[in-house]
């Protein structure tokens, strides 16, 4: 077993989790990239669940969001490279990873709600809704973001309590 954190490129990193997602994780740590997965499939399961309108689209731009955590990551290895103040087993932990996993996780929650609320912004203003649209634009909008960031954060909380990272890391 490696006893160091080792350095990492932000941009090799950035760009890796640009072109295959939570994947490009890997070159991170091992714990980033099952954590990267599994969040990936808990929106997955929680967004069909709740079937709301997925723009194809959304999937190229989700990317967007794993390519600036990749990024950060990559550069917080080499803080932490360092630093003595988190030990190697601690930041190779799968609690660390989950713990820097959820922000991803509430940044791409973010982002659907954005994104899935502009697609019914536009759909109406298209089919000659403005008031509609209108609406939408100014209350429907924060609405899905405040539904979706309840759900995320309920199940980010559970993440936290299962890797017992109550004050931990924050």
């Amino acid at each position: 077993m490696n006893h160091s954190i080792s350095q990492k490129n932000p941009t090799i990193a950035g760009v890796l989790s640009l072109l295959f997602g939570p994947l490009g994780y890997i070159y991170i740590g091992f714990n980033f990239l099952v954590a990267g997965i599994t969040i990936f499939v808990i929106i997955g399961i929680v967004i069909s669940i709740l079937n709301f309108p997925y723009p194809s689209f959304f999937k190229y731009l989700q990317l967007l969001v794993y390519a600036y955590f990749g990024h950060k990551f990559a550069l917080l290895s080499n803080v932490l490279a360092g630093d003595e103040g988190l030990s190697v087993k601690e930041y190779k932990s799968m609690g660390f990873a989950f713990y820097l996993m959820t922000h991803v996780m509430m940044a791409l929650v973010q982002f659907y709600a954005i994104a899935i609320g502009l697609y019914f912004v536009y759909h109406s203003f298209a089919q000659g809704k403005i008031f509609v649209g209108i609406l939408l634009l100014f209350f429907g909008i924060g609405f899905v973001q405040y539904f979706l960031n309840f759900i995320f954060a309920m199940i980010s909380l559970g993440i936290m309590k299962a890797f017992g990272i109550d004050k931990k890391y924050l």
